[in-house]
């Protein structure tokens, strides 16, 4: 039985000794956490599917609202900023806090454990449900969290519709000159081509002969007589 006893006594010590090397919140968290990020209207009408963006200095992920995205844990702040179309974007900043391994590291004096989970930011928690208001910028404290409900958070500040990309000029047109203002002056008909015609015959002069006529008595004359 002695020989049981220390087995076991030694198997806890070096489990022991194992979660404060590793760091206990590494081991029993892990790095990532699962939070559910929701999109409300002004009116409080919840609206799934608006594109969200969260991002911490651990790295950055994308996710629809309504849904549950994996997020690095770090002792930074958590932003979040979601788009939809027709409303004003909803932003929101996240506050981690220290977690249950944290926690025990810290009492049980495991200073290299405390280390390693503030270094991978395992250690923190942050709020695992936050409602996202259109229009509004809201401020979520993990400490604030009852359970896993819910949080509406804080309201920072406002936001704006983003305004509608101008829309493109028409060409200028460059204005008329003085020149292009006066009517063209009207060009003269073309002369008509002069037709060539006989001349005309000149007329007698005084003493000209006129020209002879022929009768049948000369015809006749000429002509040989009959026997």
């Amino acid at each position: 039985m002695r020989g049981a006893n220390w087995r076991f006594w030694g198997l806890c010590a070096c489990a022991g000794v194992l979660s404060i090397l590793t760091g206990c919140a590494s081991v029993t968290h892990g790095t990532t956490q699962s939070i559910k990020i929701e999109t409300l209207t002004p009116g409080g009408q919840v609206v799934d599917g608006a594109e969200c963006k969260v991002a911490n200095d651990k790295g950055e992920a994308l996710a629809l609202s309504g849904q549950s995205v994996p997020v690095r844990r770090s002792g930074g702040n958590l932003s979040i900023h979601c788009t939809q179309a027709g409303q004003a974007p909803a932003g929101g900043q996240a506050v981690s806090r220290v977690n249950g391994g944290m926690v025990g590291n810290i009492l049980i004096g495991g200073l290299i454990g405390v280390a390693i989970d503030a270094g991978n930011g395992s250690g923190f928690n942050y709020p695992s449900w936050m409602q996202l208001v259109f229009g509004e910028q809201r401020y979520f404290d993990r400490s604030a969290q009852q359970g896993d409900q819910a949080m509406a958070g804080v309201v920072l500040g406002t936001t704006q519709v983003a305004a509608a990309a101008p829309a493109a000029a028409a060409p200028r047109k460059e204005p008329e000159s003085t020149a292009d203002r006066i009517p063209p002056a009207p060009q003269p008909a073309p002369e008509p081509v002069p037709v060539a015609r006989a001349p005309a015959a000149p007329p007698p002069g005084p003493g000209a002969v006129p020209p002879a006529r022929v009768s049948m008595d000369d015809l006749n004359a000429l002509l040989p007589a009959k026997p």
